[in-house]
């Protein structure tokens, strides 16, 4: 009888729990590690960045100043993560397949990357992707809460440029509504956008190749659409704000 109401006294707060922090209840990631770390640059990384961040600048005074009136994809296969925490090992075979052709395991990234049960390590994933390809130098950037203008262009330039972005985003289904339920860490990569609404820059869309399917419903899985103001949301809702370009 005691243990019948230890039961009973368990279940009710779990049930309320359920009601009032539904966040909570519904925030696991997808292969984010939560830990906060440092992420330290090659010579190559920073230099790189300096000279994106220029023409980052650059581009996003035309934004602000003419429209773009241009729509553009790149042609990114999608590989469905292999575990509920490899986000990181399946964003990185994407990348890497697009811009070599051909691409390892998830397997051997996770590997690469250090990926444990609590997921992989944002910070980890430039020096991986630098290790397995050279089409571009990729380097990591956090995007105060007014840099929303320069966030777009880099949006825009990476795909002008012919390599997609990485971005570690906290999802909401306001933010990015094909999500059901919240995500509290969650990497995927860009493959596109749509900035042919020349008299609203607010309308303006990327599309992301996202490895995870949220509830086998194929809703969420593959190359998706969504607002670059929602995506924006996402990625300054996570702790780092970070993209990799």
């Amino acid at each position: 009888m005691e243990r019948f109401k230890s039961i009973k006294k368990t279940f009710a707060g779990v049930l309320l729990a359920t009601f009032l922090f539904p966040t909570a209840m519904f925030a696991a990631g997808t292969g984010d590690d939560p830990t906060p770390t440092t992420y330290v640059p090659t010579a190559a990384e920073s230099k790189a960045l300096q000279e994106k961040n220029l023409l980052a600048e650059q581009h996003a005074y035309g934004l602000r100043t003419f429209a773009q009136g241009e729509m553009k994809t790149l042609n990114v296969a999608n590989f469905k993560q292999e575990t509920s925490y490899w986000c990181g090992p399946a964003t990185v075979k994407q990348v890497v397949h697009f811009l070599n052709g051909s691409s390892q395991n998830q397997t051997f990234y996770a590997g690469k990357l250090g990926t444990t049960t609590d997921g992989t390590d944002f910070s980890k994933i430039p020096k991986v992707l630098n290790d397995y390809q050279t089409s571009n130098t990729y380097s990591y950037r956090s995007f105060d809460s007014n840099e929303f203008v320069t966030w777009q262009s880099v949006m825009i330039l990476t795909t002008d440029w012919g390599y997609p972005a990485v971005l570690d985003l906290k999802i909401t289904p306001q933010n990015m509504p094909y999500y059901k339920s919240n995500v509290a860490g969650h990497i995927l990569n860009t493959s596109g956008y749509d900035a042919r609404n020349t008299s609203d820059t607010s309308s303006y869309r990327v599309r992301v190749t996202d490895p995870f399917d949220q509830g086998g419903r194929g809703e969420t899985l593959g190359n998706k659409w969504y607002s670059m103001k929602g995506v924006w949301d996402a990625n300054q809702a996570h702790f780092r704000k970070a993209v990799l370009w």
